[in-house]
């Protein structure tokens, strides 16, 4: 099943607290993610908050499960919406007419 995660960065969080060893450890296991098809497409968010994420898994619950592994999200500077997603409604609808 796929999912949509919509990651937010904490805006209260002063800049200081995304140290780069965070950051960097944030990319290597988001890109460890990307090579286990676990993460299908990452985006920075064009506001500058956070990132949109394409993802992969059996269930709501692994995705929840393996985002809390992220740095970012174990500081408590990062928090994650996630939302099921399958083909849009209209494009079948409108094969069957």
């Amino acid at each position: 099943m796929r999912f949509v995660v919509v990651a937010t960065r904490d805006q209260s969080a002063p800049a200081e607290a995304f140290k780069p060893e965070l950051m960097q450890a944030e990319a290597k296991l988001a890109l460890k993610m990307w090579a286990e098809d676990f993460v299908r497409e990452i985006y920075s968010r064009t506001d500058g908050k956070g990132a949109v994420i394409i993802i992969e898994a059996a269930n709501e619950e692994e995705v929840a499960s393996k985002l809390a592994e992220l740095p970012l999200v174990k500081a408590g500077l990062l928090s994650t919406e996630i939302y099921g997603i399958t083909a849009y409604r209209a494009i079948s609808q409108m094969a069957e007419s």
